[in-house]
């Protein structure tokens, strides 16, 4: 299992956990698990009354695809590379043109939506190299690195962009599809976007640095944004941002680039309720159980009685009033029992190409008393010095969110060799918790040249969240605080972690499993 960013401010209102878990060969089937643990305030007032099951899980988005394939930008332009997704639009064109069958349309149609995911995850792994080798204060070793790095990354980034617009005619070519034209076109124009802004975010970090000896970078850079630019307008695409206006047509355009591109890394998915049939059971049990009730009063008094009297009469409605009641209890009884030992859902993962099953995850979600907390869990949440006087006084409601993951990763690395993972991204909304919050702003005093001031002061709230992740070689624990208010998410800090190896003694779940 990975971590790729842990918990972070998807926007004002959302938070995001991105989570990898590994493929590895040979291994029929691979077990991990996820818990979650968010510690509220007594004062937000969400419990088992007011946030419910259903409420929580419309609060939550869940997206599992494959983890993107992983290349250096000099490996994904070698002409030579059997992996490299340009390498094979090149290859998949020459069939292409020879004999155009549906399999390699749909081919190429995969490996150019696969090349701009993989160049958006190149690019950005190459932007993070060189930023971390660049700090405010380097050593001359670090800066010849970054030197070097700079230089890959102005040369691959415009052999990638030449290569791949050498195709234009044999794309155009009748007779290929007009839609493979189009995915071509749609693909460039990604491919100019995230080259453009790489290499801005490059461009403000050598201009910051100030440091001469990467003078001859930055006008490369300038260069390089200036051409893509030119090209977007040449091919006159309107993903261009202007200076005055509110950009509305770029922001739409690239949010549907970057969702078409990464269809190509989507797999198919099928949730069900878990409980299902077993819950109209239930339910029909708790019936059967009142109607027993009744009609074994009705049988006993009918004979102490008789059929046609005013007391019969009166046992009759008496029990009919207590097998009503009887029902309701015992059926919400049974229901609790139930939700206590099976998942709330299972979601299917299937391969995209042939629809077999290559995984499942299954989800469940419950208020846990504290005591039945992992030990270690309340350990982290405790540890630091603000709960020292927090904890005298702290009343919190815990929602624990598990999900189990078995992935067979034998039939899937069968016919996906070049992802070796899946990663799931889970968006969660925390507009419900923000209700019962009081203004966000407090007005303060303070003595000031023998005067009293009026400053502002900043009301927030924290919300803890501990997250554990198992798998069979480790169990790795990671500590966020949430600082909220009633604007929404003010700030994500990372408090700290833990890790063990293998699964950990004492594994709680919301769920009673044997």
């Amino acid at each position: 299992m990975t971590n790729e960013g842990w918990v972070r401010a998807h926007d004002k209102y959302q938070i995001e956990i991105k989570l990898g878990y590994d493929l590895r060969p040979h291994h029929r089937r691979d077990n991990y698990r996820v818990d979650t643990y968010f510690f509220l305030p007594e004062n937000l007032d969400v419990n088992e009354s007011t946030y419910t099951k259903d409420r929580f899980y419309r609060d939550l988005i869940l997206y599992i695809r494959f983890r993107t394939p992983e290349f250096t930008l000099t490996t994904l332009t070698d002409p030579g590379s059997e992996r490299s997704p340009l390498s094979r639009v090149v290859r998949g064109l020459e069939n292409g043109l020879a004999a155009p069958t549906p399999k390699i349309i749909a081919g190429l149609d995969y490996e150019m939506r696969l090349l701009g995911c993989v160049v958006k995850n190149t690019l950005r792994a190459q932007t993070r190299a060189i930023a971390k080798l660049l700090p405010p204060i380097a050593a001359p070793q670090m800066v010849a690195q970054a030197s070097a790095l700079l230089d890959e990354y102005l040369v691959e980034s415009q052999r990638l962009i030449q290569r791949y617009r050498e195709l234009r005619a044999r794309v155009a070519d009748p007779g290929l599809p007009a839609g493979l034209s189009a995915v071509y076109h749609y693909t460039d124009e990604y491919i100019s976007l995230l080259i453009e802004d790489r290499s801005q975010d490059l461009l403000s970090l050598l201009q910051q640095r100030g440091d001469p000896r990467h003078a001859g970078h930055i006008q490369s850079l300038i260069d390089l944004i200036g051409a893509e630019i030119n090209h977007r307008k040449l091919v006159q695409l309107p993903s261009l941002v202007e200076a005055s206006g509110d950009n509305e047509t770029f922001v739409f355009r690239l949010s549907v680039l970057k969702k078409y591109m990464a269809s190509a890394l989507r797999l198919s998915v099928e949730t069900r309720d878990e409980r299902g049939g077993l819950e109209h059971m239930v339910l029909a049990l708790g019936a059967g159980v009142a109607m027993l009730f009744a009609t074994t009063i009705a049988f006993y008094y009918q004979r102490v009685f008789g059929t046609l009297s005013l007391g019969f009469l009166w046992i009759l409605v008496v029990s009919y009033m207590f097998k009503d009641r009887l029902k309701a209890l015992t059926q919400s009884w049974l229901h609790g029992w139930l939700s206590k030992r099976l998942y709330d859902q299972t979601t299917r993962l299937r391969d995209p190409i042939d629809q077999k099953t290559i995984g499942t995850c299954r989800e469940a979600v419950s208020f846990a008393r504290e005591k039945s907390v992992d030990p270690i869990v309340l350990k982290l949440r405790d540890r630091d010095h603000i709960t020292e006087i927090e904890n005298t006084w702290r009343a919190e409601k815990v929602i624990h969110y598990t999900r189990d993951i078995a992935l067979y990763s034998e039939r899937f690395l069968k016919t996906h060799s070049r992802k070796g993972g899946i990663t799931d991204i889970v968006r969660f909304n925390l507009r419900n918790f923000l209700v019962k919050m009081d203004e966000p702003e407090v007005t303060l005093r303070r003595l000031s040249k023998g005067k009293v001031d009026q400053v502002r002061g900043t009301r927030v709230y924290h919300v803890n969240i501990v997250l554990r992740f198992a798998s069979p070689e480790e169990t790795r624990y990671e500590r966020i605080r949430l600082v909220l208010n009633r604007d929404g998410i003010k700030r994500v800090e990372t408090v700290s972690s833990e890790r063990t190896d293998g699964r950990a003694p004492g594994y709680s779940s919301p769920l009673i499993l044997p």
